[in-house]
């Protein structure tokens, strides 16, 4: 009676995973991130279990603990600077891109003499100068034109230019001479009891397209004259 209850036993269990071709399913693996509390019960554990006749001075355990919110407090501080760089730079771009087109203000020491108009610039001058003044040269180096604009002011003067060469500069003709349109070099000087000392000189350009890259410094405007800029040194947008 014993063996036919045991078969009897055996027909009504049901079937395990292996009799019927099946896997079991697999836990879900849990994440091995070790976080802040985490760490605390492991540090109580720690404590728990340490060598009465050796235990670890407390300055060890705050040690342990500073160095993890401070890795803790580093990671954050750079998602939040990387999070505040793609925004900066999105800014850029949208700033940057509405320049296309326009005539900008920028240091530089080459402008550029139209068609039909005059060359245009200023003078950055820091303090004031007894007397200014604004040559114009060719590719050169041989002066075409002196601009004299008296005493100035600290603050940005604005000069400009014709196209008209100086009497005497080239030849006898040379005031009847019209410079031909093209970029020409530009030298501002202040004039301190007769010595030249030169100063910053703004020119004129155009955007012609915008340039993107990583960070938030890869947002560049291409000039047409004058190559590639970077948004900080724009002084006027025109």
């Amino acid at each position: 009676m014993n063996g036919i209850d045991k078969t009897q036993d055996a027909k009504l269990s049901s079937p395990s995973f292996e009799e019927l071709g099946l896997t079991r399913p697999k836990e879900a693996t849990k994440e091995k991130n070790l976080g802040q509390d985490e760490f605390l019960s492991l540090m109580i554990a720690q404590m728990g279990n340490q060598d009465p006749m050796k235990p670890m001075e407390n300055g060890e355990f705050i040690s342990q603990m500073a160095q993890f919110s401070a890795a803790k407090g580093m990671k954050e501080i750079k998602d939040s600077f990387t999070s505040l760089a793609e925004a900066l730079q999105s800014s850029q771009a949208l700033q940057a891109s509405s320049m296309v087109g326009r005539s900008v203000l920028i240091p530089g020491d080459v402008a550029v003499l139209p068609e039909d108009g005059k060359l245009v610039g200023k003078v950055d001058l820091q303090t004031g100068a007894p007397e200014l003044q604004v040559s114009v040269l060719d590719d050169k180096g041989q002066l075409l034109k002196k601009i004299s604009l008296g005493r100035q002011q600290p603050g940005q003067i604005d000069f400009s230019w014709d196209g008209m060469i100086d009497h005497g500069v080239n030849s006898d003709e040379a005031a009847t001479q019209q410079a031909d349109p093209g970029k020409y070099k530009i030298r501002a000087e202040v004039i301190y009891d007769g010595k030249p000392t030169a100063v910053d000189t703004l020119v004129r350009d155009k955007v012609e397209s915008v340039s993107l890259g990583k960070g938030i410094k890869s947002v560049m405007l291409n000039l047409s004259n004058s190559g590639s800029t970077t948004l900080a040194k724009i002084k006027e947008v025109m």
